[in-house]
């Protein structure tokens, strides 16, 4: 049996682009070549797929060039061929003009980060298309990238989640009422005291993320972040922050599993997208044309940190399983938490299903630690398993549903 071919597809329409192309050239570097064979998948800022080998350089990004030579415009076959293997088509110029190219794969693993790809609308497009691919379900990313929508579902399961009130971007021509919006917020946090936290409700990677010290800083960040987002989140920002992340995933019996718990380090009260990805002075402060061991370097972090009591590890390692498992996640998806240092309180902040390098550092740190290799080929069995456990018949006559008669 020959190598399977695994389809990573990354970049996007997104703000998140730049840290798709690290996770996605990562999960590529570290697919095991025995078994098999990547395809690099890149989707441009106006939402080209293309393909090629140059794409396998981290030095070829971001394309400045409206259609490089070295590399082929390409979609997704939306028909299943004949052979039942789905494929990507496209052209390529030969001597006697265009010709019609296809590229057959297995399996797609989605690297797209944030809007137009973790919030499942890729997700759904491989379903309707029936491409197997690995990482989370349609419902469980939808459900993840609205922060929101993520945080009721945690509340109404019985998991610590801090108050939160959500602001719609006023309509064109309106203004945000400024008195209104402190009832609101009173109402759903309780006791307006500054500061607090504004972020929008669909992004992740920290983009977007403001404190605001005052009203009049509260609706600057708000008007800000409407740049982003049509909804908006408002939280009470947590006295002597200390953040902790882990990543969960489930094994091949159904076991849910925790990774090493980090403690993101920082030099500001926040832990924005400066802190976490432009640190070293270029994206995730790596050299551009390293391996995967690299990963995000630049951000330090403490593995398995001795803060930590035991009653506290179990907490969150408890609550990440519980919220992982009240969603139907799958892959590998950071879930992290914002903890009063002082007095003890965790809370779940928010769920990543893609999270920045498929958070591999934290698998190899774990107390049953994997490699980057193992986790890539356990993500894409799994992506194997639950495609396949999706299928049903679509003949409507066999099950008494057809209207029109068949030849």
């Amino acid at each position: 049996m020959g190598k399977q071919v695994i389809a990573v597809i990354f970049g996007g329409r997104s703000v998140e682009h730049d840290v798709s192309v690290l996770s996605g050239l990562q999960f590529l570097e570290a697919l095991d070549p025995g078994r098999y064979e990547g395809l690099p998948v890149y989707v441009d800022a106006l939402g080209q797929w293309w393909t090629g080998a140059a794409l396998l350089k981290r030095s070829r990004y971001p394309l400045t060039e409206k259609a490089p030579k070295d590399l082929t415009p390409v979609q997704l076959d939306l028909a299943t061929p004949a052979n039942g293997r789905p494929q990507l088509v496209g052209t390529q110029k030969g001597l006697l003009g265009e010709k019609r190219i296809n590229l057959p794969f297995d399996l797609m693993v989605p690297a797209i980060h944030g809007s137009n790809g973790e919030d499942g609308t890729l997700s759904g497009l491989l379903d309707f298309a029936g491409v197997p691919y690995a990482g989370c379900r349609t419902l469980g990313a939808a459900a993840t990238m609205d922060k929101a929508f993520a945080k009721r579902t945690a509340r109404a399961a019985g998991l610590k989640v801090l108050p939160e009130l959500v602001v719609k971007r006023p309509k064109a021509g309106t203004f945000l009422d400024a008195d209104q919006l402190m009832k609101d917020l009173e109402a759903a946090t309780g006791p307006v005291t500054f500061p607090y936290i504004v972020k929008p409700n669909n992004l992740g990677s920290s983009v977007g993320v403001s404190k605001a010290k005052d009203a009049d800083g509260l609706v600057a960040a708000l008007m800000s972040a409407f740049r982003l987002d049509s909804e908006v989140i408002v939280e009470p920002f947590v006295a002597n922050l200390t953040e902790y992340n882990v990543a969960v995933r489930r094994d091949a019996d159904g076991t849910i599993l925790t990774s090493a718990i980090e403690e993101p380090m920082r030099d500001a009260d926040l832990l924005d997208f400066k802190n976490k990805y432009l640190a070293g002075g270029t994206p995730g402060g790596a050299k551009l044309d390293t391996g995967p061991s690299e990963g995000m370097a630049s951000l330090n972090r403490t593995l398995n940190p001795p803060s930590l009591s035991a009653a506290e590890d179990a907490f969150i390692r408890e609550t990440a399983s519980a919220i992982f498992d009240a969603l139907s996640l799958a892959g590998s998806v950071r879930i992290d938490f914002l903890c009063n240092r002082e007095s003890g309180d965790i809370w779940l902040n928010e769920v990543n299903t893609i999270p920045g390098s498929f958070g591999y550092f934290l698998w190899e740190a774990a107390a049953k630690p994997i490699s980057f290799l193992a986790l890539t080929a356990a993500m894409i069995e799994e992506g194997f398993r639950l495609s396949a456990a999706r299928l049903g018949s679509t003949d409507g006559a066999a099950v008494g549903a057809g209207i029109f008669a068949r030849g």
